[in-house]
Formats: C-alpha cells, sequence, structure tokens
C-alpha cells in the first residue's frame, strides 16, 4: 500500500484530499501547522511514497503586504520538503502551485505568484537533478459549498455566502468585469489522485488545474440577486490582484484528466442552498 504525506492537510483543499485519501484506504499522513508543526521545523523520520505539498501561505494581499514572511514560509519551506523528499524514498513530489503566477499574462504581480513561480523551478530542478519525480499543479480559483470565509483560498463565493447569511451588504470589489476560472475543490483533489496514479513521470511539468470557461463577478452577482434581496456596495480593487483567469487545460487533458464537474452550476448551487 502506498504511503502519503500531506502537508497543509488541514487547509481548505489539502483537507478535502486528506478525506479522500482515506476513504480510498491509502495510507496518509498530515503535516499542518494549526497542529503547532510547521515543516521548516518538523518532518517525520520515516519514509513516504508520495508527497503532497499543499501547506502555504496563499493570500495574495497578505504577500504585497508580507512579502519576506510569505517567501519564507512558501519558498524556503517547500526547499526543505524537497530536501527531505530526496532522502526518504519520496517516488512524486506533487506540488500546489498557482495560477497567480501568470499575473496579468507577463508574470507574477504578488510576492505571492512570484513564490510560486520560484517553486516550481526548484521541483524542476529536483527532478533533472536528483531524479526526484516532481508535478506542478496550478490551481485556479478553487471553491465549495463549505469554503470557510476569511481562510486561505476565500473566494467571493465564500464571502458572499457569509454576508448572505449575516444579512449583510456584500462588497463588490472594482468593476465586478474581472472573471476568474472558478473550479470546484473535488475536481482539484481528484487531479491530484490522478497524477499520484499516472504511471509515466512527469520531470517537472507544470499543469494548469481549471475548468477552461471564466466567470465574471457579475454573473455570480446576477446568480445571488436572483435568490435573495441584498444589497452591495462597491469598494476599491484589490492590489496585486489579476483582472482575468482563465485556465489552458489541452496539456493536462492529453493525459487523461479533465474537470467533472460545472462550475457555474456549482455556484448557483451555492446560493440556492442557503436558507
Amino acid at each position: 500500500m502506498s504511503k502519503c504525506l500531506v502537508t497543509g492537510y488541514r487547509g481548505f483543499i489539502g483537507s478535502h484530499l486528506y478525506e479522500k485519501l482515506l476513504d480510498l484506504g491509502i495510507d496518509a499522513e498530515g503535516v499542518d501547522l494549526k497542529d503547532g508543526k510547521d515543516i521548516l521545523d518538523f518532518l517525520p523520520a520515516e519514509d513516504f511514497d508520495f508527497v503532497f505539498h499543499m501547506a502555504a501561505l496563499p493570500r495574495v494581499e497578505f504577500s504585497v503586504e508580507n512579502p519576506s514572511y510569505t517567501l519564507k514560509h512558501n519558498v524556503l519551506a517547500t526547499s526543505k520538503l524537497l530536501e527531505w523528499s530526496k532522502n526518504h524514498g519520496v517516488k512524486r513530489f506533487i506540488f500546489s502551485s498557482s495560477s497567480a503566477l501568470y499575473g496579468n499574462g507577463e508574470g507574477p504581480t504578488s510576492p505571492y505568484g512570484l513564490h510560486k513561480l520560484m517553486c516550481e523551478l526548484e521541483c524542476k530542478l529536483y527532478s533533472q537533478l536528483y531524479n526526484l519525480d516532481t508535478v506542478c499543479l496550478r490551481y485556479f480559483n478553487a471553491f465549495s459549498a463549505d469554503q470557510e470565509f476569511g481562510g486561505a483560498y476565500s473566494t467571493v463565493v465564500c464571502a458572499w455566502m457569509e454576508m448572505i447569511r449575516e444579512n449583510k451588504t456584500l462588497r463588490l470589489d472594482g468593476d465586478g468585469r474581472q472573471t476568474r476560472d472558478f473550479v470546484h475543490v473535488e475536481d482539484i483533489v481528484d487531479a491530484n489522485i490522478f497524477c499520484m496514479n499516472h504511471r509515466d513521470k512527469f520531470n517537472g511539468e507544470q499543469f494548469e488545474i481549471g475548468t477552461g470557461t471564466s466567470i465574471s463577478v457579475n454573473e455570480i452577482k446576477n446568480i445571488v440577486l436572483k435568490y435573495h434581496q441584498v444589497e452591495f456596495k462597491n469598494a476599491p480593487e484589490r492590489p496585486g490582484d489579476a483582472k482575468h483567469t482563465l485556465a489552458n487545460l489541452e496539456k493536462i487533458k492529453n493525459i487523461g484528466w479533465a474537470p467533472k464537474l460545472n462550475s457555474l452550476e456549482q455556484i448557483e448551487k451555492c446560493f440556492r442552498s442557503i436558507s
């Protein structure tokens, strides 16, 4: 039986992956800062077959305000985990990257995006230099009905759901014409497990994980108004945010993976279910 290590296993995406691995009967162990175990200071002594590196400080705005602190926990922590993996029998290192490294199409517009790009380069180097098979999955905008508002991966979906529950005015950043490729967390989990089971080596390859369709904030606003009587207030655009994101799935589809869920339908389901 394969043995898996999941860093950040108590986070939004990590917790969904960890539970899925256990449901599949896979021997999985987690390490998370929420347990007081920083991977900069604590990693298991035993060997593992697969590492899912989910741990990160993924807030764009936080990275703009705290660039060196986030570099330590995103880049240095990844580097240490790669070295540990090289020395502990790991067959494949599956790295959670981000579409934030694209910025507005010309490269990172935030320290967070830059840090993900730096980590990807080191993953590639480890495949070339140490023969540690690595693969980098560039997530687009993850969401689900149980996504925590204010959490690391907080989206407009969970933010507005929370504001509706609390009968508060909903904040709209910018003009609402910004678009995102919203991908359900179940599809992200599915992509990770697909990469674990893939027979061929990845050798540091990168893949975009999304749906290949974009949804504007105004489209989500219209869904909200379809089911709820609420008010919106306008706010300035957030610094470091990209205007538009859209995944290109050609590479990942060529090796056999595709998303299963329709994100617009799932987003409507989220707001329809609020009592």
